[in-house]
């Protein structure tokens, strides 16, 4: 499977691809840089991720390319806050961000799993998906809700009713972290939920040649 990272020239988007001997920046078979994109093709790779943090109007200007491949039957992986609304039936709503809940002796993120049964959770613990978040999601009918905050709002979820493709939302921001060296949970957080996400691409795949 053929995996490809949308990033940027900040610091930390570097950081990432390098840090812990590089073996992030080795999940990816090409990476792309989000200033140059007009000039790539997306459609050759099975996979596409797109960073934490990347600057709005490069992704407005890119928009049409993201959603064709997504049409086209790509595979999207989406970090963090999606704003502008560059991607449609992406509806994600920023909220205030607790930083600190783990300095309380005691304290707990509410975050849970929206379905117990659901095969994310093969591969990841909820206590994993835990260090902040910017903002929840009002997803779309047909869209699998997977981790919820404490009222149920979204904050992973799976869409593959809107596209050929299969969209993978969520509003954390694993790699921003592993590129700036602190929060030690995104570290088995991004290797694990990146397993599921090949896991899960690979099972459609195979379904459809079997078809």
């Amino acid at each position: 499977m053929k995996t490809a990272l949308i990033t940027g020239g900040s610091s930390f988007q570097q950081g990432f691809l390098k840090v812990h001997g590089g073996k992030f920046g080795a999940l990816f078979d090409k990476v792309f840089y989000l200033p140059r994109l007009h000039e790539e093709e997306l459609e050759g790779f099975d996979c596409v991720v797109i960073a934490t943090g990347l600057n709005p109007d490069f992704l407005m200007k890119n928009s049409q390319k993201i959603v064709s491949y997504l049409e086209q039957g790509g595979n999207l992986v989406t970090f963090g806050s999606v704003r502008p609304p560059y991607i449609p039936h992406i509806n994600f709503k920023p909220c205030e961000t607790n930083f600190w809940w783990w300095i309380h002796p005691g304290a707990d993120l509410p975050l849970y799993a929206y379905d117990q049964n659901h095969s994310l959770w093969n591969f990841l613990e909820v206590q994993e998906c835990k260090w902040h978040y910017h903002g929840t999601f009002e997803v779309e009918e047909g869209c699998q809700k997977i981790l919820v905050d404490e009222v149920g709002r979204p904050i992973l979820y799976k869409d593959d009713c809107h596209f050929a493709g299969t969209m993978y939302v969520t509003s954390l921001d694993p790699d921003y972290h592993i590129g700036q060296g602190f929060m030690p949970t995104t570290v088995p957080f991004m290797e694990k939920f990146m397993q599921w996400v090949t896991s899960d691409i690979e099972a459609k795949l195979a379904q459809k040649e079997s078809a």
